[in-house]
């Protein structure tokens, strides 16, 4: 199966947002990938939907890097191109994006459609 390595996104965002810890492994700063100029430190601090489609969008432009060093046949698509709304008069945009995964099951944590 293609997929991305942890080093290739990394190299799609700002530099320590992903980062390995001894202990824990695998670490992401979210307030690095959200490009916030003070810790988000807090688990009732908002930011989650920003969080997760900076990440998306990290992961769309480590996937388009590439795919230009792979044969056709063996590019990767989970992550189409993403579409943006017209800017409002309040300064913001709606941004769309559609993921296609393919992956292993795995029973070790049940979720749904998987239960």
């Amino acid at each position: 199966m293609n997929d991305l390595s942890w080093a290739e996104l990394l190299a799609a965002l700002a530099p320590n947002s992903v980062f390995v810890d001894a202990t824990k492994g695998i670490c992401v700063n979210v307030s690095l990938v959200s490009g916030e100029t003070t810790n988000l430190n807090a688990l009732t601090q908002l930011g989650v939907v920003e969080f997760a489609y900076k990440l998306l969008d990290a992961a769309s432009r480590a996937q388009t890097s590439k795919n230009a060093t792979l044969p056709t046949g063996s590019k990767l698509n989970a992550f189409g191109a993403p579409t943006w709304s017209t800017p409002t008069s309040a300064g913001t945009v709606t941004a769309r994006h559609s993921v296609s995964a393919q992956f292993t099951v795995s029973t070790a944590v049940a979720t749904a459609p998987l239960i």
